[in-house]
């Protein structure tokens, strides 16, 4: 398998970091919300310790896909879509790069504007030179709260189609990000 991407099939690198922050973000969400729930405490810190320790690893391996992406090529759509079917892919798949990136971004600044620095797995954590602002706070917290949704909304609609490409349509939409799927 080659490392790089080509016309017809996704390099292992943009498949290992596909899969790694699809698992990523479920763990992500699962994790923000198991703690929602939770009264203050020993407990709901080490979970959101450990929620803010794999969203910067999900950061990282997000950018380092972006880039990755915009250094080779893509393999493009299959030739039988019809033009909405590829542009409503190509409008899911960029969604939810943007929404991902909202996502982490707004759980920075939430920790960020509440004069925390983000821990890391309880090793170190990083300050940012982001003042302490509860009006500020609020909003990344909301923005951060509702963005997880469309984060599902676009996830739930990119497994549906990569399902329908494989079930129904029979082409090779799922088997080009995956290993060993026929």
């Amino acid at each position: 398998m080659a490392l790089r991407n080509t016309t017809t099939e996704w390099g292992s690198l943009a498949k290992g970091l596909h899969w790694l922050v699809a698992i990523g973000i479920l763990v992500l969400i699962y994790l923000g919300l198991e703690q929602a729930e939770m009264e203050r405490g020993d407990e709901k810190a080490f979970i959101r310790m450990i929620h803010a320790s794999i969203a910067m690893i999900v950061f990282g391996l997000m950018t380092l896909r972006v880039f990755w992406r915009w250094m080779n090529e893509s393999p493009g759509h299959p030739e039988s879509f019809p033009a909405w079917q590829k542009l409503s892919a190509t409008l899911v798949h960029w969604g939810l790069y943007i929404a991902v990136f909202a996502q982490l971004s707004s759980g920075v600044m939430t920790i960020a504007t509440a004069g925390s620095g983000i821990p890391f797995f309880g090793l170190f954590k990083l300050h940012l030179p982001i003042a302490k602002n509860s009006d500020a706070h609020h909003f990344w917290e909301e923005v951060h709260e509702y963005s997880w949704r469309a984060i599902a909304i676009l996830f739930a609609v990119h497994v549906i189609g990569a399902l329908y490409n494989h079930f129904v349509l029979k082409n090779d939409v799922l088997r080009r990000m995956t290993h060993g799927v026929r």
